[in-house]
């Protein structure tokens, strides 16, 4: 009888240990939630990706933190979401970026357009320049493939030696 007490005791004290270990309290971890900033959105869903896998958050409630430090566009694009798609990361994630149009022609423009600044370093601004270029060829799912990497560049040269109005029809229908 005693043997059987004590295993029950054991039960007891095994299931209140996980309970304790699946509970996820956000308002304690609410304060680790990186501070969102519009003009670096592009920056700031790899950081938080980085810091919730590193403390292990679980991911249903990512939606939850994300959404107590956005202000601006991405604040308007959470409200907006109907609840079923505001509680998936990756459609909120996928939203806010498309609202800021964090798209693929915009990282084009920006790895070409981008000029050193004067209080940069030359390894600083190699390495903003490789990071606007890595973003650009992500959004193009290029795949880190040598063929879809030579196809994006010659399409963009194509591009650059035709007329508008065909680079514009191009553009539109995602050739």
């Amino acid at each position: 009888m005693e043997k059987l007490k004590i295993e029950m005791v054991k039960e007891e004290s095994n299931t209140k240990v996980q309970s304790k270990s699946e509970y996820f309290d956000a308002a304690k971890n609410i304060r680790l939630v990186p501070r969102f900033c519009e003009k670096t959105v592009d920056k700031y869903f790899p950081q938080f990706e980085k810091i919730a896998h590193n403390l292990n958050w679980p991911k249903p409630y990512w939606t939850t933190m994300l959404q107590s430090v956005f202000e601006g566009k991405a604040a308007e694009i959470y409200s907006a979401l109907p609840s079923e798609k505001s509680s998936d990361y990756d459609t909120v994630k996928q939203e806010v970026l498309k609202a800021y149009e964090l798209v693929p022609e915009a990282y084009r423009q920006k790895f070409r357009s981008y000029k050193k600044f004067d209080s940069q370093t030359y390894v600083e601004f190699a390495r903003e320049k490789e990071d606007l270029f890595d973003k650009w060829l992500t959004s193009k799912k290029t795949d880190n493939n040598f063929d879809n990497l030579r196809q994006l560049m010659l399409l963009e040269e194509f591009k650059q030696c035709v007329h508008l109005d065909l680079k514009t029809h191009l553009d539109d229908k995602n050739c």
